[in-house]
């Protein structure tokens, strides 16, 4: 779009969201349902909020959150690497994106037009 000002639509580009937009990713898949059927619960925010305090419990005081918790479980589902604080801070750079792209898609619904993601 060269004038976004005025169309009724307004472009979010993925690629700026490398952590987030991880195709192979079941993180974005969930987050992918989400948007294109926002009637459901966001699965996607809902794993990413509890993971948050399960990995924080896991690499600051080494303790599973419940019995079968597996580490290896949240690695695959937002596709991070590592152990300990470098897990953490992997972690944390996907909670951070993903905050900056809910913060977008916010401003962006305020003004009315249509969003259009696009890679």
């Amino acid at each position: 779009m060269a004038n976004q000002s005025q169309t009724s639509e307004i472009e979010i580009t993925l690629g700026k969201y490398p952590r987030v937009y991880k195709k192979d990713t079941p993180f974005w898949e969930d987050l992918y349902n989400y948007f294109a059927n926002p009637t459901q619960m966001n699965r996607a925010e809902y794993n990413l909020i509890c993971s948050k305090r399960d990995i924080k419990l896991w690499t600051t005081l080494n303790m599973k959150p419940h019995r079968s918790w597996k580490v290896s479980d949240a690695k695959k589902y937002f596709g991070i690497k590592g152990a300990g604080k470098e897990l953490l801070n992997d972690f944390m750079e996907v909670w951070n994106e993903y905050q900056d792209l809910k913060k977008e898609l916010k401003n962006a619904q305020e003004t009315g037009k249509q969003i259009v993601l696009c890679v």
